[in-house]
Order: C-alpha cells, then sequence, then structure tokens
C-alpha cells in the first residue's frame, strides 16, 4: 500500500520512534497524520513540524491504557478522514524498582500500556478498517526473547505483543486488514532516561557500551517500508544496527 494521500494514526507520538515515524511519513506524502500521546505538549510541536512538511494534522491528548480515551481517539480520527494505517507505536519500561520489588501498581501499569494498548489498538484500527482495507504495525523489541534481560516485565509484554501480532495474521482475509510488527534493537530515544525512574539505569551501562544504538530514524524507515510490503503479514522484522 502506498501512504501518499492515505491517513495514519501513530501512539507514542511526542518523541523518540512516533516522532521520527510521524515525520517520515510527513516527507512520504501521507495527506493526514493523527498523533495519540500523554505528552500534550510533545505531540503539539510534532505536530507543528508534520503541518509545515504538508499534510494535516491532529494531536490528540490520549493514554493508551485508558480504553474509553482510546476508543473516542479513534472514532474523532476516523470522523475527519478514513483511516488507513494504524502504528501502535506507546510503550514504557519498569523503570525504578524492577521487578519483584516493583509495585502491583506498576505492573499493572506496564501491562496496559505495552500490551492492553496495543491489542486494543488493533481491535480498533480492524473495525475502523475492515471491509476497505488497511495496515496495522506494532512495536515489539527484540528483547521479547531475551529471557536474561534485566526489565522482566518490559521483555515479557513485548513477547506478549509478538505473538499477538503473529498470530494477527489470520485477520487478513476475512477484514482486508494487514498486521505486521517492527522490533528494534537498542535505539536511541527518551525511554532510555527512564530505565532507572527519572535516570538510566545502571545496568544498562554495559548494553549502552557493547551495543551500538540505532537512530529513531532507522526504525521510521522500517515502518515505512513495513507499510508499503503487501506481503509482510503477522511477521516481526528485527531492526539492529549493523
Amino acid at each position: 500500500m502506498t501512504p501518499v494521500g492515505k491517513h495514519a494514526l501513530i501512539t507514542g507520538a511526542a518523541s523518540g520512534i512516533g516522532r521520527a515515524t510521524a515525520l517520515r511519513l510527513a516527507a512520504a506524502g501521507v495527506g493526514r497524520l493523527t498523533l495519540l500521546d500523554r505528552d500534550r505538549a510533545g505531540i503539539d510541536e510534532v505536530a507543528r513540524l508534520v503541518a509545515a512538511a504538508g499534510p494535516q494534522v491532529a494531536s490528540l491528548s490520549c493514554d493508551v491504557s485508558d480504553v474509553a480515551a482510546l476508543t473516542a481517539a479513534f472514532d474523532e480520527a476516523a470522523a475527519s478522514a478514513p483511516i488507513d494505517m494504524v502504528f501502535n507505536n506507546a510503550g514504557v519500561v519498569t523503570g525504578a524498582p524492577l521487578f519483584p520489588a516493583a509495585t502491583t501498581q506498576r505492573i499493572a501499569q506496564v501491562f496496559a500500556i505495552n500490551v492492553t494498548g496495543v491489542v486494543l489498538g488493533t481491535q480498533l484500527a480492524i473495525q475502523h478498517m475492515s471491509g476497505r482495507g488497511g495496515v496495522v504495525i506494532n512495536t515489539v523489541s527484540t528483547s521479547h526473547d531475551n529471557a536474561g534481560f534485566r526489565d522482566v516485565l518490559y521483555t515479557t509484554s513485548k513477547a506478549a505483543v509478538y505473538q499477538f501480532t503473529r498470530a494477527c495474521a489470520q485477520f487478513l482475509e476475512p477484514t482486508g486488514v494487514r498486521v505486521c510488527g517492527i522490533s528494534p534493537g537498542l535505539v536511541d530515544t527518551p525511554i532510555l532516561d527512564t530505565t532507572g525512574g527519572d535516570r538510566r539505569a545502571e545496568w544498562m551501562t554495559p548494553i549502552l557500551a557493547n551495543n551500538v544504538a540505532l537512530a529513531p530514524g532507522a526504525i521510521a524507515d522500517a515502518v515505512l517500508e513495513a507499510w508499503q510490503d503487501d506481503s509482510f503479514i503477522g511477521e516481526v522484522r528485527a531492526v539492529r544496527a549493523e
């Protein structure tokens, strides 16, 4: 599917991968972008940059773990123009303290954002695009199969998204909606600065020292490629530094 003139909705659009993807899609000729994030100031700034590139744009303050808010955001987006692509990108790390010391509230938050937010975003996308066709792209992580990763809740949540994305291949034939995923390796985004709560965690030091962090733009390029590749169905494509 070509992105030219199409309407894309991006969650977690205020910074990092979401921000880079919004700008990349704007440059690729999308007709409209709907940007969702909890960071009101952040998505408003991204919206200004997108608008300067040409597409129509709406920025909606939304927590993807809030079912009513996410449903309303999709409805508002669809009322402006039919949705053609959804990038379920919003996600969080556990921060400090890590599991098993994490509070039950934080455990619930991580899974509500990283898993339920993606599942609901995919459900809403299919409901809005069924019969017309469209694409859903979910952000996974190469940590999804790393049993030694220190942030147990994060890696487990991404494993759930990985399997969910693969299982959703079955919905292409009855709905015309193609679901796939992008699995980034280490990426230089603000989420790194929250691994230790309000700072970078000490356990990240050897990871950062021994791995090359990708720029968010590399993931944005992969998202655009996934949108354009009609044969990319129910698979998750890893994106790592060479």
